[in-house]
């Protein structure tokens, strides 16, 4: 068996053997030969040669056997940076810790990271590995249950209100729209934001466009948004008041001497409130409206029906092209008037206490109509486009009767009240020029109104 070789010194470990050095901690090192040999511990030599990488381990590109290395640039391993084991030295770390502050490369959406070259392999045999490309997918958005449930009555409720808002259109084509004239205005009349006033003209003109007429019947609809009410307030039209521009007469001369719009004027000098807009409806309109909505359900008496049958025949039936002796009552009983029936009924004024009762009749026939109009107002708005609407003329634009259709589904659910002005207690009759007149207690009437029409809570809360 050969002898087996001294241990010598490790170059650069400090300890001598033959001085009688300690090798602790220090590894042997066999002889190698110079030309590129090694001897293992059974004496054989072999052929040495430290490995080459086949690609840059920092860049990931092949290197060529036939380039030189590069052993000066320590961040480019050659032949010469490995030992003779084929073994690359490790690097010296950088100290780390409290006591050292690491640089740390910026980040963030300004900042775009480079992803690190791939790491190599040993060996001629490497095959470069390229990353995988993941395709995106896209995530199914899956709908709340909620959302299943409720799209069928959205759809519903967007159907419905196109359909609506068609028919509004339709019915505001219709209407005979006026132009507004110049007012004379009243300042610091009644008015709040929560209330909508718009006063409704009855006039026995066959033709606004040819004919004024006179001012049959004056009611101010009010809606208020916070009582939850419809008002109907009449006003007498035998209320002496002064007229702006043409002294002190009958409430309902003003119609006569400048229409609707000084009307308003009047009604607001004299009893202080707040009037916008009108509509002003012929008789022929009345009745058309009664009609569309099938008529009215009223009781009777034997005086009422007799009266009745007298204003059809003496003005309702040749103002309507009909015979003279059509649609006449029997007697006293409950019936369902037509139009032209409904329209007599609220004309009587020899029957009762005048005037009183025949505004009173008047409004009783309006919120009739009113309330038929929640249940029957889809069926009705063919006919009130054809024998109604052409009938009736306003002042108000397109978009003012729009917004104001918005609201009639809200006010389905509002009740409806009526009064008359002045109120009980607040005139007395007196003869002015011969005429018998209302002497009116104006100061009255504004805070009765002030109360009522625009209270800002119900009678029930406000106690």
């Amino acid at each position: 068996m050969a002898d087996l070789p001294r241990p010598t010194k490790r170059p650069g470990s400090g300890a001598d053997p033959k001085r009688g050095q300690s090798l602790r901690g220090a590894a042997p090192v066999l002889p190698t030969a110079e030309n590129g040999t090694r001897r293992d511990l059974n004496g054989d030599t072999t052929e040495f040669r430290a490995p080459r990488p086949s690609y840059d381990p920092y860049t990931g590109e092949p290197l060529d056997p036939q380039t030189p290395g590069r052993s000066n640039d320590p961040e480019y391993p050659t032949f010469d940076d490995y030992n003779h084991r084929g073994e690359r030295p490790r690097k010296e770390r950088r100290p780390s810790g409290d006591g050292y502050r690491q640089e740390r490369r910026p980040s963030g959406d300004g900042y775009r990271q480079e992803r690190p070259a791939p790491r190599p392999r040993r060996g001629d045999d490497y095959i470069e590995e390229r990353p995988v490309r993941r395709k995106k997918t896209r995530r199914r958005h899956h709908r709340s249950l909620l959302w299943r449930i409720l799209r069928p009555f959205v759809v519903l409720a967007v159907v419905i209100f196109v359909l609506y808002s068609a028919a509004a259109i339709f019915m505001i084509k219709k209407l005979d729209k006026a132009e507004r004239m110049p007012r004379t205005y009243t300042s610091g009349t009644l008015d709040a934001p929560y209330v909508r006033s718009i006063l409704l003209i009855g006039t026995d003109t066959r033709d606004l466009a040819t004919d004024r007429g006179r001012s049959d019947s004056m009611i101010l609809l009010t809606l208020n948004s916070r009582t939850k009410t419809i008002g109907l307030t009449s006003f007498m039209r035998d209320a002496y008041v002064s007229i702006p521009g043409h002294g002190e007469a009958k409430l309902n001369a003003a119609y006569s001497y400048g229409g609707a719009e000084l009307l308003m004027d009047t009604l607001e000098a004299n009893y202080n409130v707040s009037i916008d807009d009108y509509c002003c409806v012929t008789f022929a309109g009345f009745a058309g409206v009664i009609d569309a909505f099938g008529g009215v359900d009223i009781s009777l008496t034997d005086a009422e029906a007799e009266q009745i049958n007298i204003i059809l025949q003496s003005e309702v039936n040749e103002l309507m092209g009909d015979d003279k002796l059509a649609d006449l009552l029997p007697g006293g009983g409950t019936y369902t008037l037509t139009g032209k029936q409904a329209l007599s009924y609220a004309r009587i004024r020899h029957v009762g206490n005048a005037d009183f009762e025949r505004t009173s009749r008047q409004r009783e026939v309006m919120q009739l109509l009113l309330e038929g109009a929640k249940s029957r107002f889809a069926s009705a708005v063919p006919k009130l486009a054809d024998a109604a609407l052409p009938h009736v003329a306003t002042n108000m634009d397109d978009v003012s009767l729009y917004l104001l259709s918005l609201r009639a589904p809200f006010l389905l659910g509002y009740d409806i009240s009526q009064m008359q002005i002045p109120a009980d207690g607040t005139w007395s009759y007196g003869d002015r020029g011969g005429q018998s007149v209302l002497i009116v207690d104006f100061a009255a009437d504004q805070q009765i109104l002030r109360d009522t029409v625009y209270a800002s809570t119900a009678p029930e809360d406000g106690q």
